[in-house]
């Protein structure tokens, strides 16, 4: 008996972000994905950053070294850019998806370039039933989403 593929809830091109409240001072960003700077390598190359997604409560959850998921301590600091991609209609599945990518880059060895952050969003948003990619998922964030800093997109 064949397996039946995975329930995902339907896709949304945008997010209305109203919904969700975004707490800039603890650093919480519920059903977004979040990305700050990597020090100098971000100074000589300024699309290079550590990408992590937050949970339904906010808590930014990062692949950040060889199986090793960071929960709630974004490896970076402060986040720079986020982008609201869920909303609280979709909390279990959201959750849900998170902790499948979290539990798969436990069992993972980072790679800079092959097998990293991006990768481990990435993972996230594609168990969510939002297929994304190292690249798509920057994009996602650097081009949709807003400044923490500003108002400004």
């Amino acid at each position: 008996m064949a397996a039946s593929a995975p329930q995902y809830p339907p896709a949304q091109q945008e997010m209305d972000s109203s919904q969700v409240l975004i707490d800039l001072g603890r650093q919480r960003f519920p059903y977004s994905v979040v990305w700050g700077p990597l020090g100098p390598l971000t100074c000589c190359c300024p699309c290079v950053g550590h990408l992590g997604i937050a949970d339904s409560q906010g808590k930014i959850h990062d692949f950040n070294g060889s199986r090793s998921i960071g929960v709630d301590r974004f490896m970076v600091g402060t986040v720079w850019r986020y982008a609201v991609v869920g909303s609280p209609a979709e909390a279990a599945q959201w959750d849900a998806a998170i902790a499948r990518a979290d539990a798969e880059y436990k069992q993972h060895n980072h790679d800079i370039c092959c097998d990293n952050c991006h990768h481990h969003a990435a993972l996230a948003l594609t168990e969510f039933g939002r297929p994304h990619s190292l690249l798509s998922i920057w994009f996602l964030c650097c081009l949709h989403g807003r400044c923490t800093c500003c108002s400004c997109k």
